[in-house]
């Protein structure tokens, strides 16, 4: 049996698709049939051209694409017959697994953060197991990868976004010591920002504030429980949007502020925003090799940047688990406006394509 998968061979150049023979799963590995693949802001990055061979080489048989998903288990390996809890689990079963594949072996991971770890790398094309994105018809699980079943209460369409957008904002919120009472301003209304929104409240947040361009972005936004939102668009000025938010926050200040766009320039912005004690999180500018000016002298008063790339494995099922209880309170079947099949997979970036224009797309979804 054969399988697909999404190659990127050059940047800013279209998708290819290869087609591998799908191995056996080893003792203790899982083969999952891919059912949703989303296609996020650092997907984006690569296939609009913002990363470069300088700072991150693509290899020469290129790399594969795709990490944001869900499956069912289509082959348990030899040992396997639980998730990572304990929860049986057969063939045909929905799972959510980490989205993160470390080396267990570094100081990081030895530690627990296997979402910082010092070896990580994207996948290689045309390396065995072959299937090792989510832009593919499955996805090898390696042995003791973590992979968590799906309760039978919570539909499909709430699934494709937990592994990526959903655990990677509230590992940032959580960073930022995110709780009650506090003001919360999210740069970015996309599939992160209105997770990010969700979580923020269910914190406790008092107030959320969200800024885009996407009007259609900011409305779901206050569906999710925004507080305000801001279009920059018509504050289109950085001096603006500050002036803006400390207007919302009654002469405050944010406690916290996410910057889920991948713009450098809204590090100093974003840092013009916080009260004194507040937290900066960035979360969105994944490509290396931009550069910003900021005064230090601001950081004086207990200003910090915080660094969050995606989450600890342990948090999944915490948000499987505030899926169920929220599931019929919030539009979480809204987030994912629109799926593509794989086949189609340079068209739904086309259409996902937000940089310098309008679309429609909250977040889009390849569906093998």
């Amino acid at each position: 049996m054969k399988g697909r998968i999404v190659v990127v061979k050059e940047y800013g150049k279209p998708f290819e698709i290869e087609e591998y023979d799908v191995p056996e799963p080893e003792p203790g590995a899982v083969l999952l049939r891919m059912t949703q693949a989303g296609i996020c802001g650092s997907d984006l990055h690569t296939w609009r051209g913002d990363q470069t061979q300088e700072h991150m080489p693509i290899p020469p048989t290129g790399r594969v694409m795709g990490h944001e998903g869900t499956g069912v288990v289509e082959v348990l390996g030899e040992g396997v017959a639980t998730d990572t809890l304990g929860t049986p689990v057969d063939e045909g079963d929905r799972v959510v697994y980490s989205a993160i594949f470390p080396c267990h072996r570094c100081h990081l991971c030895l530690r627990g953060d296997t979402n910082w770890c010092a070896n990580r790398a994207y996948p290689t094309a045309g390396v065995y197991p072959y299937f090792t994105g989510t832009y593919a018809d499955f996805l090898y699980l390696p042995p003791r990868h973590p992979f968590f079943r799906v309760p039978d209460e919570l539909p499909d369409d709430l699934l494709g976004p937990v592994n990526c957008a959903m655990g990677t904002v509230t590992t940032g919120l959580m960073r930022a010591g995110a709780r009650e009472g506090q003001y919360v301003v999210i740069q970015g209304a996309g599939g992160l920002g209105l997770n990010a929104t969700a979580m923020a409240k269910d914190m406790g947040a008092d107030r959320v504030i969200v800024l885009d361009r996407l009007e259609n972005r900011l409305e779901l936004a206050e569906e999710f429980g925004a507080d305000y939102t801001i279009n920059i668009e018509e504050f289109n000025t950085p001096e603006t949007r500050i002036r803006r938010v400390w207007e919302l926050t009654n002469g405050r200040g944010a406690d916290v502020v996410m910057e889920l766009v991948g713009r450098a320039d809204l590090l100093s912005e974003g840092i013009d925003m916080l009260s004194n004690g507040g937290s900066f999180v960035e979360i969105g500018d994944i490509v290396r090799g931009k550069e910003v000016s900021i005064d230090p002298s601001k950081l004086l008063s207990g200003k910090n940047i915080l660094g969050s790339r995606m989450y600890r494995p342990d948090l999944l099922p915490t948000l499987l688990a505030f899926l169920v209880r929220n599931q019929d309170k919030l539009p979480f079947h809204r987030v994912v406006s629109h799926k593509f099949p794989l086949a189609e997979v340079n068209e739904a970036f086309t259409r996902a394509e937000w940089d310098q224009r309008q679309t429609e797309i909250t977040r889009a979804m390849l569906v093998p």
